[in-house]
């Protein structure tokens, strides 16, 4: 090792790689643009606690990512939502909201949303921009879900929709090795402009020196070698998928779900509220799942729907469906206890 180790903005190499990753997507962009951080919560936390004071407005989907409202929670801000339906966004009400609440960031998920799986359309990522554009708002994009593309090439940033001269300056790409490659593997980054990226670094060094850079340089060999190792990755994820559909259709024909051209889960509609009681009874089974209740801006929505991930082995994935539909008749007789167990959601 010829440096000292430390490295706020990231392992130069590593940032020029992701960097490169990003023009070949479509945008262009410099290493100076790219933050290196340890995972996409990493980046979301630094960004809400840069640019956000508690009592900001902050615009969210509804459903979201569980972890990402959470810090929002954390940092005081007051999240106005808009829905994320089966069919997608409306995008009268994103505009509309953008005008009516002019928050000071929106946090989207527009690449095989976390939980719906939804892919946005590129007209409605056009307008949603010029909303964005128009009240003054950060727009954060959390991409995290992009390359895990199973029906149909990966979009191109969200970002290279933006006119030149636009609000391009206000807008923020988050990304993640932990859905393409390993979660345990904690590397993350964000692209801006890179007057706020250095406003970031120096806004991590407080908590944060750097991340290990034994885990970059095991990211930069991993990204280098993405074209061989994705297509791997991509056919398991459809294998798994056609799995979770049919053991679901086999032992839970009554519930309701489509599937994604893409991510890493099914949004199951239960037909009933019961999706907290059911998540208490599968664990009592030994099957982690949780309510879609902890995807929700407020609280009582989502009760009747389930998250059901496609990550696990295929003989994992038809036990588990097996063992929900063994606890489904118990959730619908006994409603969900006031007893608080530990969640987390990845």
């Amino acid at each position: 090792m010829h440096t000292p180790g430390y490295h706020p903005y990231g392992l130069p190499e590593l940032r020029a790689a992701i960097a490169e990753r990003f023009v070949r997507r479509g945008l262009p962009t410099l290493p100076e643009q790219i933050l290196v951080t340890a995972g996409a919560q990493h980046a979301l936390t630094l960004v809400l606690g840069l640019l956000c004071r508690p009592g900001d407005r902050v615009m969210t989907e509804n459903p979201s990512y569980p972890n990402a409202l959470d810090a929002m929670g954390r940092a005081g801000l007051r999240t106005v939502s808009v829905p994320v339906t089966e069919t997608g966004w409306d995008v009268e009400i994103v505009e509309s909201t953008f005008h009516r609440t002019v928050p000071r960031l929106a946090y989207l998920i527009p690449d095989f949303h976390n939980p719906t799986g939804c892919l946005m359309p590129e007209r409605e990522r056009v307008r949603t921009l010029r909303a964005a554009d128009r009240s003054g708002a950060w727009l954060v994009i959390d991409e995290t879900l992009t390359d895990l593309a199973l029906d149909g090439p990966a979009p191109p940033p969200f970002a290279a929709h933006a006119a030149p001269g636009s609000g391009a300056g206000r807008l923020i790409t988050i990304g993640s090795m932990s859905k393409t490659h390993w979660a345990g593997l904690r590397i993350g980054w964000l692209r801006a402009p890179a007057r706020l990226v250095t406003e970031l670094a120096g806004q991590r060094v407080a908590t944060d020196m750097g991340g290990s850079v034994l885990d970059q340089l095991l990211a930069l060999d991993l990204l280098d070698r993405a074209d061989v190792l994705l297509p791997s990755r991509l056919q398991q994820l459809r294998d798994r998928r056609a799995v979770l559909a049919e053991a679901l259709t086999q032992h839970l024909p009554q519930w309701r779900w489509h599937l994604p051209p893409g991510g890493l889960s099914l949004w199951a509609d239960l037909g009933e509220p019961i999706a907290t009681a059911l998540a208490e009874q599968a664990w009592e089974h030994g099957v982690r799942i949780e309510s879609g209740a902890h995807f929700a801006t407020d609280p009582g929505l989502f009760e009747q729907r389930l998250r059901i991930p496609y990550t696990a082995p295929p003989d994992t994935l038809r036990e588990a469906v097996h063992r929900l539909a063994t606890a489904l008749p118990a959730a619908l007789s006994r409603p969900a206890s006031s007893r608080r167990r530990p969640h987390w959601i990845a």
